[in-house]
């Protein structure tokens, strides 16, 4: 008799806009087995942040392509809870159902997971869920992209965007001493002008220049959203 594989599933859902009368939601899923990873995301369209979360959950599930012994962790008190049987189902139940019948195929364990917190997964769900409701489309490479953020790895595409994003940055920077504007902070302007002037990026180089422009998502968000998707 063969054993399930154990997987664990660390889900999130995003509303963009969640409350208003024009919304975009997206979910996603990071599958870890056996120290291996995979991200999913699909993009919802106007939904509400509950209804993104519960379908994070079964397109989390729906993912495995066997029944498989799983640990779902999700930042959900409410699909948790619920799912745990603490939580009376009184709306979305043709929601629920769904992701009952997704579970039905696998032994599931539910954990909830405070979100925002730091842990890798999480943090890495959250980011591609928001980015594929802010695209309205799933990007492969942005996936394949987050779980090489997760392991470590230095890919040709993080080269490229840390590249593009030190010569956006210093090539506009305006000597600001606070991060006001769009240029680097008194110490980040001297280090951001020091890499931009490379010709070559070691590994180093690109770990470095890569927590530098995540200081500056914002700004450079509006010079191009793909970029920071990436880092």
């Amino acid at each position: 008799m063969s054993t399930k594989k154990t997987v664990i599933i660390t889900v999130d859902g995003a509303c963009l806009g969640n409350g208003k009368e024009q919304t975009r939601a997206a979910a996603a899923a990071i599958l870890e087995y056996n120290n291996y990873r995979r991200a999913v995301a699909q993009y919802i369209g106007p939904s509400t942040n509950q209804r993104a979360e519960i379908i994070a959950a079964t397109f989390g599930l729906s993912s495995l392509k066997e029944p498989c012994t799983v640990i779902l962790r999700s930042d959900s008190q409410y699909v948790i809870e619920t799912m745990k049987g603490n939580f009376k189902r009184k709306s979305n139940l043709e929601l629920w159902q769904q992701l009952d019948d997704a579970a039905s195929q696998h032994d599931v364990t539910y954990e909830w997971i405070k979100g925002h917190a730091g842990n890798p997964e999480q943090v890495t769900a959250d980011k591609s869920a928001r980015t594929t409701a802010k695209a309205g489309d799933v990007s492969q490479m942005v996936l394949s992209e987050a779980v090489a953020r997760l392991q470590n790895e230095y890919t040709p595409a993080l080269r490229t965007a840390v590249r593009r994003g030190l010569s956006y940055l210093a090539g506009n920077c305006d000597g600001a001493h606070r991060r006001d504007g769009i240029g680097f902070n008194r110490f980040d302007a001297d280090f951001g002008h020091l890499l931009a002037a490379k010709s070559n990026l070691s590994a180093r180089d690109i770990a470095s220049g890569r927590r530098l422009l995540l200081r500056y998502q914002k700004q450079l968000t509006t010079f191009d959203p793909s970029l920071v998707a990436i880092l």
